[in-house]
């Protein structure tokens, strides 16, 4: 703790693995590709993906105050041809994560050469 310093609470909350044979199919199938699409409309995510929830925190370490609260859900992308990697949609919502983070802290701290991450 000390000045300027900011307190970090990080907390997966949900990871769902995706299937990444059905998700190429799907991806590939136009009838099955429009009704990935709607799951997406409702649910938040598309059929056969991995999906991940977060919740965050930041505090100033001195006085508890709270600077920072979000929680966000990500699903994976459909496209054709992923790896057949389950966990591939969680590693990529863990670097996103992981660079605005890094991004967010660096504008707090009011720098100027803070570099958005690309979507």
């Amino acid at each position: 703790a000390g000045p300027g310093v900011m307190k970090v609470r990080f907390g997966i909350t949900e990871a769902e693995k995706g299937l990444p044979g059905l998700d190429n199919i799907t991806a590939l199938h136009p009838g099955a590709l429009l009704i990935s699409k709607g799951k997406k409309q409702i649910s938040g995510t598309e059929s056969f993906v991995g999906a991940t929830t977060v919740e965050m925190k930041l505090t100033d370490s001195q006085t508890d105050e709270l600077l920072v609260a979000a929680v966000d859900r990500r699903g994976g992308a459909k496209y054709v041809w992923k790896s057949l990697n389950r966990w591939e949609d969680f590693e990529q919502a863990a670097t996103y994560y992981a660079k605005h983070l890094r991004w967010h802290a660096c504008k707090m701290r009011g720098e100027s050469h803070c570099e958005m991450p690309e979507e």
